[in-house]
């Protein structure tokens, strides 16, 4: 009983103390700066467990154990190259892709165990939790439209520029945000209070068009946008709140005559052929595809390629519009077509009456 309460009471001499790496970019290394102490006058032989968990689903990202560690009386200060070879066991495919040392975004809790002997039998001496903020450096920067620009065209194209370092994001996709900005308000408060009149979400690329299909925005009106940055469904780093307005003299929307679009189907299918009138052809689609960008196809009665144009095509319904030039005679019949990213063909056949 006796040499019970004494190991007991020695194993309580043992506590650790972790130095928190500052919020921003943390290298897999800084997670090993801590110290240990040793009050009692005997010798130990440790092994030191971290288990880092990621707030997002309070799920293990990771669980890693240092080799043995002999402590003397006193403090032993810690770094990487003091505990390596460090076993990682990865319970995140984030932390298991990164061949380097930078930690994923996210916010997590880091938690220290320290053993008395091997990670086998959990004989625990001191335990420790401290709270990590993993962000990048630099939020996405807005390129166009420049900010309080005033533009041509109705249906803008929007980019930006990705946060920094890409290195730190596993699954980098971004949400872009269009509103409205009443004269009462600043670019920020509509940002954060009004409805959107444009929201697109999970956008992989840094380029994003204004749909041809949605409503012409407003001559009259200031619009602010906004694009944020997310590590798979984590928010990572948002943009700051640029402004732009639609210039009075802006091309008007194309209108098909009677308001008539043509049905793009699949290839196999037969469609028929429509008589279009006027100068302007009409196409509705639907994609079953996230949003991407399509090379819209027009052929000739031979199957030769008269023309091509590039258009964003969204999930779910999207209403185009097409002038129809010098190219396309009359009593003619051309076809037009579009392949979604799964290879399918999709078509519909028109002539234009005079």
């Amino acid at each position: 009983m006796f040499l019970v309460l004494l190991t007991v009471a020695g194993h309580a001499q043992i506590s650790i103390s972790v130095q928190e790496p500052p919020a921003g970019i943390v290298q897999k290394r800084q997670l090993w700066n801590l110290a240990l102490i040793n009050s009692a006058n005997d010798p130990f032989d440790v092994v030191v467990g971290l288990t880092l968990i990621d707030l997002s689903d309070n799920q293990p990202a990771l669980t890693a154990y240092t080799r043995f560690i002999t402590l003397n009386k006193g403090v032993k200060q810690l770094k990487a190259a003091d505990i390596e070879p460090v076993d990682y066991e990865y319970a995140s495919p984030a932390f298991s892709r990164l061949s380097d040392a930078l930690m994923p975004i996210g916010n997590y809790q880091a938690c220290y165990t320290v053993y008395i002997s091997g990670k086998e039998e959990k004989r625990v001496l001191a335990e420790n939790c401290i709270m990590l903020d993993v962000q990048p450096l630099s939020p996405p920067q807005l390129t166009m439209p420049f900010d309080s620009a005033t533009i041509q065209n109705p249906w803008p194209q929007f980019s930006w520029l990705p946060p920094a370092p890409v290195t730190l994001f596993n699954d980098l996709n971004y949400d872009l945000l269009v509103t409205e900005v009443r004269p009462d308000q600043s670019a920020g408060a509509a940002i954060q209070e009004n409805l959107p009149v444009y929201n697109v979400r999970r956008l992989t690329t840094m380029v994003n068009n204004y749909p041809s299909s949605n409503k012409t925005l407003d001559t009259g009106k200031v619009y602010a946008w906004r694009v944020i940055a997310k590590n798979g469904e984590t928010f990572a780093a948002q943009s700051e709140v640029w402004t732009f307005r639609i210039s009075q003299d802006a091309p008007k929307k194309l209108t098909p005559v009677n308001g008539m679009y043509l049905d793009l189907r699949n290839s196999g299918a037969y469609t028929g052929k429509a008589i279009i009138q006027g100068d302007v052809l009409g196409v509705r689609y639907y994609s079953y595809d996230k949003d991407h960008e399509a090379v819209i196809k027009f052929l000739n009665e031979k199957g030769e390629v008269i023309k091509e144009i590039k258009r964003t095509i969204g999930y779910g319904s999207n209403f185009m519009e097409f002038k129809l030039d010098h190219s396309f005679k009359t009593d003619n019949t051309y076809s037009i077509e579009l392949t979604d990213l799964k290879m399918t063909h999709y078509r519909a056949s028109f002539s234009v009456s005079k």
